[in-house]
């Protein structure tokens, strides 16, 4: 009996126990059985010695397995720029549709442009400009300029600044522009042939370089491009890196001589506002009556709400739409590969047609011209209708004298092929005038 009891008592006791111990809740459940399933800690032994403290746990460090066939760590690649970052590329235009663009008239020759072109500045800006300088009346210029705190931008020419090179030097000391006016002013001479205009440009580029220490891309024709540049002229300048500048405001201090102060801002006041104002003025020779009128004319924009600015590189030209030209020149495919390797040097520029370049002799031969040639000098001599056209080999350069003894640099270049001189056909057929 009493043993029968004791195991009623174990019995119950044992339930209660279950009961007590029999987790309440679903989560309850899952942490004892990952508790029951997860081994138990190792234990690790305390070395022997006096207590130290112990760095922080750092994961085992194991030399890395060598892969053969893993490439070299390479640095991250550079980001892409942005599309509106990155440099536009003038896509290649085919040569042929490149001179027939050009022959018509389209100044870009078929590249595309920005329609929307540089913004105009945010406030109305008048640039004074300044041509044929440096001469006696630039110091006085400046001075007018110094007084009333006004940039201005001076179109120089190349045989001036030679002359004048402390004048340069001041005009830049002083926050002025410089531009590029050719070297000489000679129209007959500049718009015969580019490559005369090039010549006379780049020459003045490398004095306004040794004087100033810079070469400058600012340019502005004798006379302006009106009439006096074709496609040709524009395109090949533009490639070069030069930004032509014409003007929107003549203040007609060139039309004659002795044009007075009282005409000349008689003269910019008439001329129609607008945001942007170029005005055309003269600081060379002659141009007294110029230094008189400026500060009436600084005074007029002041009082009309203009701020004054030098030209920039970045500054939007303004130049007159392209005109028939009044100079007989005439350019065909080979001669503007030439002209285009000629302000493009690195360009690999082809020749379009089969080469119209005749030996020398044999044209001279076949027009009734006489032809010479001194070893001695190693010239040439052509002479027609008395014109002679003379090439020198060892200078690689040219010239023409006329009946009355002027000599003019040849407008285009002769090759030595082997022994025998050629020229382009059509160039010698225009300078003798094709009446032989």
């Amino acid at each position: 009996m009493i043993g029968s009891w004791t195991k009623r008592v174990a019995f119950l006791t044992l339930v209660c126990l279950t009961f007590m111990l029999w987790p309440q809740t679903a989560k309850e459940a899952a942490d004892v059985a990952e508790a029951m399933e997860a081994p138990a800690p190792r234990a690790t032994e305390a070395p022997a010695g006096p207590a130290t403290t112990l760095p922080s746990a750092r994961p085992e460090s194991r030399p890395e397995p060598i892969d053969v066939d893993r490439p070299e760590p390479q640095p991250p690649a550079r980001p892409a720029l942005p599309p509106e970052a990155a440099p536009e590329r003038e896509p290649s235009i085919d040569p042929a549709e490149l001179f027939a663009r050009l022959a018509s008239g389209d100044r870009t020759g078929g590249a595309p442009r920005n329609e929307a072109g540089p913004e105009e500045p945010p406030a109305p800006t008048v640039y004074l400009t300044f041509d044929d300088g440096p001469s006696k009346w630039t110091p006085q210029v400046l001075d007018v300029l110094k007084e009333y705190g006004v940039p201005a931008t001076f179109f120089v020419l190349g045989k001036q600044a030679e002359a004048q090179e402390e004048t340069i030097r001041r005009i830049v000391r002083e926050g002025h522009a410089i531009g590029n006016h050719t070297y000489d002013h000679k129209y007959d001479e500049l718009y015969g042939d580019f490559a005369s205009f090039w010549e006379q440009t780049e020459r003045t580029n490398d004095i306004l370089e040794r004087i100033t220490g810079e070469r400058v891309s600012l340019l502005r024709a004798p006379g302006g491009t009106a009439t006096n540049f074709d496609a040709f002229y524009f395109y090949y300048l533009e490639k070069a890196g030069y930004k032509i500048h014409d003007w929107n405001v003549d203040s007609g201090d060139s039309k004659r001589r002795g044009v007075s102060a009282a005409e000349i801002v008689a003269n910019v006041k008439r001329t129609k506002p607008s945001n942007e104002m170029n005005v055309l003025l003269h600081d060379g020779a002659g141009h007294e009556e110029s230094v008189k009128a400026l500060p009436e004319i600084i005074e007029y924009f002041r009082e009309k709400g203009y701020r004054f600015e030098a030209l920039r590189e970045e500054t939007a030209p303004i130049s007159f739409k392209v005109s028939k030209p009044k100079w007989k020149r005439a350019v065909n495919e080979a001669e503007h590969a030439r002209l285009l390797a000629l302000v493009e040097p690195s360009r690999d520029v082809a020749i379009l047609s089969a080469s119209p370049w005749v030996p020398l002799r044999d044209w001279a031969d076949a027009s009734g011209a006489s032809v010479s040639w001194d070893a001695a000098a190693e010239t040439a001599t052509v002479a027609a209708n008395g014109k002679q056209l003379q090439w020198n080999v060892r200078a690689g350069a040219g010239w023409t004298t006329d009946e009355s003894g002027r000599r003019d640099a040849l407008g285009f270049s002769l090759e030595l092929r082997g022994e025998r001189l050629y020229a382009p056909e059509e160039r010698l057929d225009s300078l003798f005038d094709n009446h032989m």
